[in-house]
C-alpha cells in the first residue's frame, strides 16, 4: 500500500511539474520578444519615454510578458510597424561543433537540415 501511495505521490508531482516547466521555457522565449518589442516601441517613439499603457507593457516584460506583448503588438501594428519575428533561434551555425556527431545531434535539435552537418560544410 506504501508503494502504492508513494507511486501517485511522485505521479501526481510530475504531472504538475511539467506544465511549471513548459511555462518557464516558454516565458524566456517571450520575454526576448517583448523586449524587442519594446526597443521598437522606443524607436517608434524617437526614444521618448513612453507613457501610459505602452510604458505599463514594457514594465511587464520581465515578470509577465503574456501581459505586455498583446499591448506592444497592437501599438506598432496601429503605427503601421511590421512585427519581428517570434522565432528566438539564432541560424544553426555547423561550424560551432568539433566533429559531426555533435552537429548532427544540435541540428536535429534545432530542425535545422541535417546536410549541413557533413565535410563539404568545414566539419
Amino acid at each position: 500500500m506504501r508503494l502504492i501511495r508513494k507511486s501517485l505521490f511522485a505521479m501526481a508531482g510530475v504531472v504538475l511539474a511539467l506544465p511549471l516547466a513548459a511555462a518557464f521555457a516558454q516565458s524566456a522565449d517571450d520575454v526576448a520578444y517583448c523586449k524587442r518589442l519594446s526597443a521598437l516601441y522606443r524607436e517608434v517613439n524617437r526614444g521618448a519615454d513612453p507613457t501610459g499603457a505602452g510604458a505599463n507593457a514594457m514594465a511587464q516584460c520581465d515578470a509577465n510578458p503574456g501581459a505586455g506583448i498583446p499591448v506592444l503588438e497592437k501599438s506598432l501594428t496601429d503605427a503601421k510597424v511590421s512585427l519581428p519575428p517570434r522565432s528566438s533561434m539564432p541560424a544553426f551555425n555547423p561550424k560551432a561543433y568539433s566533429n559531426v556527431a555533435d552537429c548532427l545531434t544540435a541540428a536535429s535539435a534545432a530542425k535545422a537540415p541535417l546536410s549541413l552537418c557533413g565535410a563539404k560544410q568545414g566539419m
